[in-house]
């Protein structure tokens, strides 16, 4: 018999460790992940897990995201690029989405969100403006370059030989990775996180989750830097920062190289660059380092009827908040930034 229930923090472990072992899971769907998001905005956590025989053989991670102006939702899950169910067959996913559409209605949401990786078990309606980038790294580190194209290869060979740029891990660069982060998400007009939540995250996924930089040595000036997660064999470099004008450096593409030369030595198997909005900047740039697109099939459910929103910056309603954050100091980008997330998670 199939029960479907809400998560007992009590049973978190025990949760965490069917998502590890689950072919789709990610960081994203732990329970760290919607601990990060509950103490940083308060959000309710209203995850499901199903069970058959005491054993769990289902999760849908969610919270419900409550903001005055953009109202309520519940999502799997905020901030995270991925989500979704995860289930051991379809009728265990079938009976966790019935549950979810349910307290949906229940709790007054305008919509469900499941963010999936890949193609969704469920069938709603969905978006499809976001791709996600995926590659299987070598078994040796000293191998990762002869799979980058040549033209980014030859970026890597000039950021490493003409530039002298190296890349380490290092977890005393926070405060100088927090202010290339907020440098970078000011020049795209986009809101940022308070460092609090840099620093919750860090020690909620412990040695899982790392700073790396790259470095000018000769200057002794970090040029870029990413913060990464790592789950079952796979990096995710998931959020970064960099001084401008590094182009012409190599910087970028030396920075990704050697990311996922260390994921190899920590023993991944699979380097995910995450989500991009196709035909953007970002998107061109992964696939210019030789990584190619799946689309990611991010569904809605509707209890009172309704279309897939529209918030994201390639909406032209967008232009004005993002010129109005663009134009931001950095101390105001820091301020205003968390209270501007709290619409958009």
């Amino acid at each position: 018999m199939i029960t479907i229930e809400q998560l007992d923090l009590r049973d978190a472990r025990e949760v965490d460790r069917f998502i590890q072992q689950h072919p789709q899971g990610t960081p994203f769907h732990e329970t760290r992940w919607l601990e990060l998001v509950r103490a940083t905005f308060q959000f309710e956590t209203q995850t499901l897990v199903a069970r058959e025989d005491g054993r769990v053989v289902g999760v849908l991670p969610q919270a419900l995201v409550t903001a005055p102006i953009t109202g309520r939702r519940l999502v799997s899950v905020p901030f995270g690029v991925y989500g979704g169910v995860l289930a051991t067959n379809e009728d265990v996913a079938v009976r966790i989405d019935h549950t979810a559409c349910e307290l949906a209605r229940r709790l007054g949401a305008r919509y469900l969100e499941l963010r999936y990786l890949g193609e969704g078990i469920t069938k709603h309606a969905a978006t499809s403006i976001h791709e996600t980038y995926r590659k299987e790294l070598p078994a040796d580190p000293d191998e990762v370059l002869a799979m980058i194209p040549r033209k980014a290869r030859a970026e890597v060979r000039k950021a490493r030989n003409k530039f002298g740029l190296v890349v380490r891990e290092d977890p005393a660069l926070f405060d100088e990775f927090y202010r290339l982060y907020v440098l970078n998400k000011r020049s795209l007009g986009s809101p940022v996180f308070r460092p609090s939540y840099f620093r919750r995250l860090m020690d909620l996924y412990g040695i899982r989750a790392m700073l790396h930089g790259i470095y000018d040595d000769a200057e002794g000036k970090v040029l870029a830097a990413v913060l990464s997660l790592e789950s079952n064999g796979v990096l995710y470099p998931y959020y970064s920062g960099a001084e401008p004008g590094i182009a012409r450096t190599g910087a970028n593409n030396a920075m990704y190289a050697g990311l996922m030369e260390d994921a190899v030595r920590r023993g991944c198997c699979v380097f995910d660059f995450g989500r991009s909005r196709i035909d953007s900047g970002p998107a061109k740039f992964k696939r210019h380092m030789g990584f190619e697109a799946t689309p990611l099939d991010y569904q809605f459910f509707f209890p009172r009827g309704g279309t897939p929103p529209t918030l994201n910056p390639s909406n032209p309603k967008m232009a004005l908040p993002k010129r109005i954050l663009g134009g931001l100091p950095l101390w105001a980008a820091q301020l205003v930034g968390p209270s501007v997330m709290r619409h958009v998670p």
